[in-house]
């Protein structure tokens, strides 16, 4: 999945939810007979066919105030019986859900769905979204921002981790390298188009990447040229070795 921007763009529609509903045979006026939902005070969305058994790590730990929504579809219907010996020993309540809407991101709408749903009529509980997809996170924005707590977690027995923000990833020192490297072929493409320069393409090359001061490049370049040679190559890295320190003697 990935495509969060598109899924939180779709729930902000008018009629997005009232049609899910439909699909669903569900209303708001149903919540009353769901006093099964009413009882927990946690609930653990478990998003099955992406986190698998894994998600499910810590239900033994669990309560009989919690509540196991496992979201499941066609391709992820399977438990394996280490699993199943988990769930039977696990004091929750353990609810299975079979997805089966015929749209996009089917399992992540109709988890944001039951929240948006159950949050109606229960507005203290925790809840809990087990899973690694980042389509959730611009509903979670949505649902904290209403004062829902609301939370995504990787394994049910990570919830009462802090949320790591991830930060930005600054360039590795070798992308930049990469970077300048492209930027030197490509100017050298440009602008040294003589034979003579052709034939020793990679001396300058390496000459402008690896030297350090303008001197350095000018000696480099002396072993493959005589000096009037160097002093025309010269002046055409100008914009390439403008801000290096020193000056060609």
């Amino acid at each position: 999945m990935g495509d969060n921007e598109d899924l939180y763009m779709d729930m902000q529609e008018p009629n997005y939810w009232d049609w899910v509903e439909r699909y669903n045979g569900k209303c708001d006026d149903d919540i009353e007979s769901r006093e099964e939902d009413l009882e927990f005070t946690r609930y653990f969305f478990v998003d099955y066919e992406n986190v698998n058994r894994d998600g499910l790590n810590g239900i033994t730990k669990l309560s009989e105030e919690d509540c196991v929504r496992i979201y499941y579809s066609e391709s992820a219907e399977t438990l394996t019986f280490g699993l199943h010996r988990r769930i039977n020993a696990s004091k929750a309540h353990f609810d299975y859900i079979k997805v089966q809407m015929p749209i996009k991101n089917a399992v992540d709408c109709q988890i944001l769905f039951d929240i948006r749903d159950i949050t109606k009529a229960n507005r203290n509980a925790e809840y809990f979204i087990v899973s690694k997809d980042t389509d959730f996170d611009k509903a979670i924005e949505e649902f904290n921002a209403h004062n829902l707590k609301v939370k995504k977690v990787l394994e049910i027995c990570k919830r009462d981790e802090p949320i790591k923000k991830e930060q930005p990833k600054k360039a590795s020192a070798q992308s930049e390298k990469e970077k300048r490297e492209a930027q030197v072929r490509s100017f050298f493409g440009q602008h040294f188009k003589k034979k003579e320069y052709k034939d020793h393409k990679e001396d300058i090359i390496q000459a402008v990447l690896k030297g350090e001061t303008k001197q350095q490049i000018n000696n480099k370049l002396m072993k493959f040229y005589p000096s009037e040679t160097v002093s025309e190559i010269y002046k055409k890295l100008q914009p390439l070795i403008k801000d290096l320190p020193g000056k060609k003697s």
